[in-house]
């Protein structure tokens, strides 16, 4: 299994949580990493408003180790 860095292609990244929970009716960690955000990618309208963090949630099957999915997460309003 290639390694969440790997999968996110940057080097920086914070952990920001980690849960236990089912899913798919398997017991898995769901693991939320901050990365940043590529801003570039954006007009400069979207910009202004943008969060520089992006969230990612990964999900780890608790017995295997095996990566079930990776979900984008954003953030509640502010």
């Amino acid at each position: 299994m290639r390694s969440a860095a790997d999968i996110l292609g940057q080097g920086k990244s914070s952990l920001e949580e980690i849960e236990r929970e089912k899913y798919k009716g398997r017991e898995v960690w769901a693991i939320t990493l901050g990365v940043p955000r590529n801003l570039d990618v954006l007009s400069p309208m979207a910009q202004i408003g943008a969060d520089p963090i992006q969230y990612k949630r990964f999900l780890i099957d608790v017995e295997t180790g095996e990566m079930l999915g990776m979900i984008i997460r954003e953030p509640a309003s502010r």
